[in-house]
């Protein structure tokens, strides 16, 4: 393998004073510590292999892309967006389903509305013809 990484989350695996992240690359048979460097108060290391800066976020690894310098997204708020997307796309069917329903008992007050004035059309005309006020 070109590279290879350990990494302790917890720092309860390796030795007090060793790091929790560490990159190692193969070089003629050896594997020798990948140089990290200091960005925006992370410590970073360059994985040649990835493409990607590696550094350590709490108990999770992050990757930053090398050649933009924007973060990778880790999957658990590419699941929290996706969670929230879902809540949207619900709430918006349950406002569209209450609007139905308001649309539909406005047409049915409409349509109870015409009936009775169709009738009350047809008595007067009735009244009408036989001479009989209203």
């Amino acid at each position: 393998m070109p590279e290879y990484w350990l990494f302790d989350p917890t720092g309860d695996v390796y030795p007090r004073g060793t790091p929790d992240l560490q990159g190692l690359k193969l070089v003629g048979g050896e594997y020798v510590p990948l140089e990290s460097r200091l960005v925006d108060g992370h410590r970073l290391i360059r994985s040649e292999v990835l493409g990607l800066d590696v550094r350590k976020d709490g108990e999770l690894l992050r990757f930053r892309d090398a050649a933009t310098g924007r973060d990778v997204r880790h999957w658990s708020e590419i699941a929290a967006d996706e969670k929230q997307a879902q809540r949207a796309v619900e709430r918006e069917s349950i406002r569209a389903e209450r609007e139905a329903a308001r649309a539909s008992r406005e047409a049915a007050a409409r349509s109870a509305a015409q009936a009775r004035v169709a009738e009350l059309e047809a008595a007067l005309r009735r009244r009408s013809r036989t001479g009989r006020s209203p």
